[in-house]
């Protein structure tokens, strides 16, 4: 649907399968390739220049055709919320186990924690 909302075309799609946190979809439209990262267990929607394992600090702002996701029901996240360290963003619901993994990985960014591939 996002890619016919844009005139694009849907490319490479990957499953998430463990440990990968997301799915993640190309789709090409008239201003270049747009890598959707769906996260696999919460309604979250982001955007990056490539597909990649996981993610640390490249992602994109959302393309203007993302509403199609907040229209869904979905969290669209720009890049500066995902770029923004840990410690500026409410981590509050996140469990000891979690935090074991977050310090495990040495994760310093809120999409470095929501789009990885750890094990």
């Amino acid at each position: 649907m996002a890619a016919r909302t844009s005139d694009g075309q849907v490319g490479a799609f990957v499953r998430q399968t463990y440990p990968r946190s997301f799915h993640a979809a190309t789709v090409a439209d008239r201003n270049g390739t747009h890598v959707v990262l769906c996260h696999a267990h919460l309604p979250l929607i982001a955007f990056a220049a490539d597909q990649r394992p996981g993610y640390v600090d490249e992602f994109q702002d959302p393309p203007v055709w993302s509403n199609i996701f907040s229209d869904a029901g979905f969290t669209v996240l720009s890049a500066h919320l995902l770029n923004s360290p840990l410690s500026q963003v409410d981590t509050s619901d996140l469990r000891p186990a979690e935090w074991m993994q977050i310090r495990y990985w040495r994760a310093t960014r809120l999409g470095e924690v929501l789009f990885n591939s750890w094990d």
